[in-house]
């Protein structure tokens, strides 16, 4: 967990913040609190956090002055401002003295979860602790199918698919008028350019959308039920079925729009939302498609309401994509050549019957955009590397722009699959336990390096580092972090009490180039200086 201290001389704001956040959900813990910076000063020694949340105006030592002391002599302590002060002077000081972050109130409490997030790595650390249970990835799985191949003709009954709105407890209680209540269904999809084009870039957008999806399950209030999810492509997709069909014709969509602002300002990352309707369970795959197309080419940072869109859409192409990733899953390489080659015909068959504007194979050309993205996301999330699968430096939006031609597109998405399935057939299975003891011997092994980082493990293990966190915490009980700040803590006091050379030599060694900083850090571990166990003494 990520231990926060909270500084306010104000008991109600202090209560506040407390308890409107679920701060576990988020991989966080509220270690301490404290009235003024004095206090605040004090508890650090005691409780060593590592953010600190606090106002400026306190009595004693006021918050400006307490993120001085805190950047100067705690640098790996971060420090965020929180105030009702909008003034430039403050802000301007508050970046001179290295605060990482500054929020006037009043604020959404989304606004601060995405600061928090920001620091360091915590939004690693946070999907650390936001793993699927079984049943929560069987959920995933059946909603998806609801969304991607509908209802009946061998899928979920209408029965089965609304029970996906209800506990099991619950499911014999359905009342049969529920069947042919309305749905609303919001697709959020998020802008990939902003991320950059490198998979460590992905990897963080689809990191960032996971948290995402839990903060907007926390602001969403409706008279109904609602389930979110994730589709193939990492999109959040929302699904809200409301009690009373008075409620879903007035509902507005504010908590979209706020999330499209408060991630844009936070994260600069431009999103877009598309609303559609379903007038019962058995037309969800059309609302997802009708968001979907109407997506495909639309401008970012806006909320779109298209409930009253009666433009027609075609529900042939989201089975094809539901079986394409089915043949990922399965390892059937010549299958989806064969998906891939139906997709290809269609656009074909499209184009000819099109007038003159070519635009009756948009959607269909965009669904095999949607192909590579798909598989991209299934390979991040199965924790591979890109470039051990395609070789160096590769990067599949350049590789898919790449096609001078129509076939050599087609030529390039059917590679694209093959490789991947060919990878995935070759393989050696990974364990859990592999990953970690080869993690701990990368660690064991370059310790002493200042500069060695998780990247480099990731990238010497060749797996990406969502899939390393993960992989070790579940092996060692421990982040990667704790077991290399343990290692090195463990070879220092073994330094200190076995050598007789300088502590600056010993933190050297033990892979930190400040000595103060390595100070502080052997004390948080131990709980007594590194001087005190020195053998002179």
């Amino acid at each position: 967990m990520i231990k926060i201290m909270i500084v306010d001389d104000m008991p109600i704001f202090l209560e506040y913040l407390r308890g409107c956040i679920d701060w576990n959900a988020y991989g966080f813990e509220i270690c301490c609190e404290a009235h003024d910076g004095k206090e605040a000063l004090e508890k650090i020694e005691e409780y060593y956090p590592d953010v600190v949340l606090t106002d400026i105006t306190m009595p004693y030592i006021n918050g400006l002055e307490l993120a001085e002391r805190i950047t100067k002599d705690y640098p790996d302590i971060s420090v965020i401002l929180i105030t009702g002060n909008n003034e430039f002077e403050y802000a301007r000081k508050a970046v001179k003295i290295g605060v990482c972050d500054y929020i006037v109130k009043p604020f959404e409490k989304e606004e601060l979860i995405l600061s928090l997030l920001k620091l360091q790595d915590n939004i690693v650390k946070a999907v650390e602790n936001t793993d699927m249970t079984p049943g929560q990835k069987n959920l995933e799985d059946r909603l998806r199918a609801l969304v991607y191949a509908g209802c009946g003709s061998g899928r979920e009954s209408e029965e089965e698919a609304l029970s996906l709105f209800y506990d099991e407890a619950d499911r014999d209680k359905i009342p049969e008028e529920a069947k042919e209540k309305g749905l609303l269904l919001a697709l959020f999809k998020f802008d990939i350019t902003d991320m950059g084009d490198k998979a460590d870039s992905v990897e963080s957008l689809m990191n960032w959308e996971r948290l995402i999806a839990r903060m907007l399950e926390d602001k969403l209030e409706i008279q109904g039920k609602f389930r979110i999810f994730h589709d193939y492509e990492n999109n959040i997709v929302v699904l809200m079925r409301f009690d009373d069909d008075k409620e879903l014709v007035s509902y507005k969509g504010y908590e979209f729009s706020d999330l499209i602002q408060v991630v844009k300002n936070q994260l600069e990352i431009d999103s877009v939302i598309a609303l559609s309707r379903a007038d019962n369970i058995s037309a969800v795959k059309g609302a997802y498609e009708k968001a979907l197309n109407y997506l495909a080419g639309k401008g970012f940072g806006r909320f779109l309401d298209i409930r009253n869109n009666n433009d027609s859409v075609s529900y042939t192409s989201l089975d094809a994509i539901f079986r394409l990733n089915k043949d990922i899953e399965s390892l059937q390489a010549e299958d989806a050549e064969d998906v891939i080659n139906e997709l290809w015909n269609r656009i074909r068959e499209r184009n000819q019957a099109a007038s003159g504007d070519g635009a009756g194979g948009f959607t269909e050309m965009n669904l095999l955009s949607s192909a590579v993205s798909i598989l991209m996301t299934n390979i991040i999330s199965s924790g591979f590397s890109l470039d051990k699968i395609y070789g160096d430096d590769f990067v599949p939006e350049k590789f898919f722009a790449s096609a001078d031609t129509p076939e050599k597109m087609r030529e390039n998405v059917i590679y694209l699959y093959k490789k991947r399935i060919e990878f995935e057939k070759g393989k050696k299975v990974s364990k859990e336990h592999d990953v970690a003891q080869a993690a701990k011997e990368y660690i064991e092994g370059n310790y002493s390096n200042a500069g060695m980082s998780i990247s480099d493990i990731s990238e010497a293990l060749c797996v990406n580092q969502t899939y390393l966190r993960k992989m070790f915490k579940s092996e060692m009980n421990m982040t990667l972090t704790e077991y290399i700040t343990q290692y090195r803590m463990q070879e220092a006091k073994r330094l200190i009490t076995s050598t007789e050379e300088k502590l600056s030599a010993i933190a050297e060694q033990a892979g930190y180039s400040d000595v103060s900083y390595f100070s502080n850090v052997f004390k948080k571990f131990y709980g007594t200086s590194p001087r005190s166990m020195t053998r002179s003494e």
